[in-house]
């Protein structure tokens, strides 16, 4: 059994960005402390009065450079707003930081407004989502990958650096909708 901590890194009213954020690494800290073994956090766009959470693999890098232990979990990655070869060498970097800590959980997410916002439309977010970690995952076990798909096409990239995980770090994939939930069980991912 795994026990966590999901933060959003709050927006407080009486306070700044930079207060924020303080008050949220005080948790992180208090969480490694408490013998928690994962953290898990939020991608949150938009919404200022919620949350300060926009980019949680930033935030994972520096959760891994002031913890040793307790395991880092994006929930999640919004997939379909992504370029996968960039969250493909950033993940793999917060890997490499934390030394095999990663948990990497990925989603399409139901907030149509942050996909406008972005200019992607909302309707190809699950095909978005499948080209996308189907790009990841070749990225991170093979030396050179080429792509040609409906979204993305790129020739022989190497991408750098390799997960610490090998062949890859752990992924969770959200599901919420009977047809996400039988395209995630098919490939067998968690």
């Amino acid at each position: 059994m795994e026990f966590g901590l999901f933060h959003e890194f709050p927006s407080m009213s009486d306070h700044n960005d930079a207060q924020a954020f303080d008050v949220a690494f005080v948790l992180v800290d208090g969480a490694e402390r408490w013998g928690l073994d994962a953290i898990w956090l939020a991608e949150l766009h938009f919404d200022p009065e919620r949350s300060v959470l926009s980019a949680p693999l930033c935030i994972a890098s520096a959760i891994a450079a002031r913890t040793q232990r307790m395991k880092i979990g994006i929930a999640v990655q919004v997939l379909p707003l992504c370029n996968p070869l960039r969250i493909a060498e950033e993940a793999a970097t917060v890997d490499q930081i934390s030394r095999g800590r990663l948990i990497f959980g990925v989603g399409r997410s139901g907030v149509a407004s942050t996909y406008e916002a972005y200019g992607v439309p909302y309707a190809e977010s699950k095909e978005r989502f499948a080209e996308t970690l189907d790009i990841i995952r070749q990225a991170w076990t093979q030396p050179k990958v080429s792509h040609v798909g409906r979204f993305f096409r790129f020739q022989d990239v190497s991408v750098t650096p390799r997960p610490y995980q090998q062949p890859l770090p752990e992924i969770r994939v959200a599901a919420t909708s009977a047809d996400t939930f039988a395209t995630t069980g098919q490939p067998g991912l968690p």
